[in-house]
């Protein structure tokens, strides 16, 4: 099931459309369309409420009837969402995806009016939720189709308003192109729109709104979702330079500042962990030029900090060279996941396989198919597998079924119940143990980056340390498993019989 999160930054006039639109009622804020006749739609709308609480069946009569007498009113229509929603919280998906649907069919009946896209697109997130609560997409699949159809005429090229929901929609498109195994055509869609939006930001017409866009879709590109599979990799330097060319040209986008300063921090500490050289240089050049930025932006502030905790990291992490061929650290547990409790005396014999990583990875979850098959393959012959982690203030989102930085505190007992449930979603059973605050256990095994493997034989000894994702670099981990396992030798003995 396909898991699409959306985290770009809206444009301006998008931002200022959708309050337009949005009234704040009771447990749900409505897109709506007109500004006359405000008390009589909440007049609506509290009535449609009442009879929900009584039967939801007579209020979808309600509502049809009402609907019926006025076809044309958005803001008859727009009360379909309450409809979906009160279905969806009682888990009756099939119904919630025809009201959402309905609504939909409004907006794209109405495809000759441009902002309407916005309203489809609105509806489009909503019937993605429901369908991933419900396992079933294909009523996601067919609305998906439906609205690039409808508002294939959308006058992108002069509106750039428009180029976000268009961009958004062709995006899930392929992400869902590629769980259904059409990943080769899903890429051809996905090359074909970040042509077209590099085009536009290179052209005589490019503004902010277009550069944001082209920046946004970026970096949506290179999320974590499983659908970025096949292109992941290849847009992350075009996101890097797409962030810098943008701040050139757009110093003053708070939007574009936080671009930046987000896609730095990735780059630091996620993406090219291979050359701690040239990360630390990228320290060094992107701290100089956010510094200005951060005296009034907040958000640029905190990256800040969290890229000097990078460097201090960095700084304390002992050198590769230094640990391989020597035996290995001391852990720092503060407490286990995924096994009542675990020690490193406990695994002298095994060969071990020490895995830092955070939720937060991309790169870190891009790995996790590979953890699970090493330890299906090679757990009955002495390997195990250790997660290492840290504390982050997440929590768990059951309804998105994803992990994310928490607002308030989250305390130590709840983010390792949120660590439960990640790995239950990713299907990881291997032990995991939790640092303590300020555990110098990371610098100890010369962590820099993350993903980050460190390999020890069955006497305890470092053997091989990696960084970073990639297939080269998941075949060099598994033929060294192999060979600490006693494979190579194995065949040996069998080619001299």
């Amino acid at each position: 099931m396909l898991r699409f999160r959306t985290r770009l930054m809206l444009p301006a006039a998008f931002v200022g459309f959708a309050i337009c639109l949005c009234v704040t009622l009771p447990g749900i804020a409505l897109l709506r369309a007109q500004d006359s006749g405000l008390e009589a739609f909440r007049k609506l709308h509290a009535e449609l409420r009442e009879r929900m609480e009584a039967d939801l069946q007579d209020a979808v009569k309600f509502l049809d009837a009402k609907i019926a007498e006025n076809p044309d009113s958005e803001d008859h229509h727009v009360l379909r969402h309450s409809l979906a929603s009160r279905f969806s919280d009682q888990q009756d998906y099939q119904e919630a995806t025809e009201q959402f649907r309905k609504l939909l069919d409004y907006y794209l009946e109405h495809a000759d009016q441009s902002k309407n896209l916005f309203g489809a697109w609105m509806t489009i997130q909503s019937l993605k939720d429901v369908a991933d609560q419900s396992g079933d997409d294909e009523a996601l699949r067919l609305a998906v189709e439906d609205s690039l159809k409808a508002f294939s005429d959308a006058p992108a090229e002069s509106n750039f308003d428009l180029l976000l929901p268009l961009s958004q929609l062709m995006v899930l498109k392929a992400q869902m192109m590629v769980e259904a195994g059409e990943a080769t055509a899903a890429k051809e869609l996905v090359e074909m729109q970040v042509k077209r939006l590099r085009d536009i930001t290179e052209s005589d017409h490019a503004n902010e709104v277009s550069m944001t866009t082209y920046v946004g879709i970026l970096r949506e590109l290179t999320g974590d979702e499983r659908g970025n599979d096949p292109w992941r990799d290849g847009y992350i330097e075009q996101l890097d330079e797409a962030v810098g060319m943008a701040l050139e040209n757009y110093p003053e986008s708070i939007a574009l500042q936080n671009d930046f300063a987000d896609v730095q921090l990735m780059m630091i500490s996620t993406w090219k962990q291979e050359d701690p050289a040239a990360t630390q240089d990228r320290i060094e050049k992107v701290s100089k030029r956010l510094a200005r930025f951060a005296i009034k932006n907040r958000s640029v502030q905190a990256a800040l900090r969290r890229i000097e905790l990078h460097r201090e990291r960095m700084a304390a992490a002992k050198p590769v060279a230094s640990l391989v061929g020597k035996p290995s650290p001391d852990w720092e547990v503060d407490a286990w996941v995924n096994v009542i409790e675990l020690d490193q005396e406990a695994l002298k014999g095994k060969v071990v396989l020490l895995d830092f990583w955070a939720m937060w990875c991309g790169p870190c979850i891009a790995t996790f198919p590979h953890l699970r098959e090493w330890r299906e393959e090679f757990a009955d012959r002495g390997f195990e597998i250790v997660g290492v982690t840290q504390y982050y203030n997440f929590r768990w989102d059951e309804e998105a079924k994803r992990a994310s930085r928490a607002t308030e505190d989250v305390t130590p007992e709840e983010e390792r119940q949120t660590l439960t449930r990640f790995l239950e979603h990713h299907d990881l059973e291997h032990p995991v143990l939790v640092t303590p605050e300020g555990s110098e256990m990371p610098g100890d095994f010369g962590v820099r980056g993350i993903p980050h493997v460190v390999l020890i034989d069955r006497q305890g000894v470092v053997q091989l340390v990696k960084t970073g994702a990639g297939q080269a670099t998941a075949d060099a981990i598994h033929a060294k498993i192999s060979e600490l396992l006693g494979d190579d030798e194995e065949k040996g003995q069998e080619q001299d019989k």
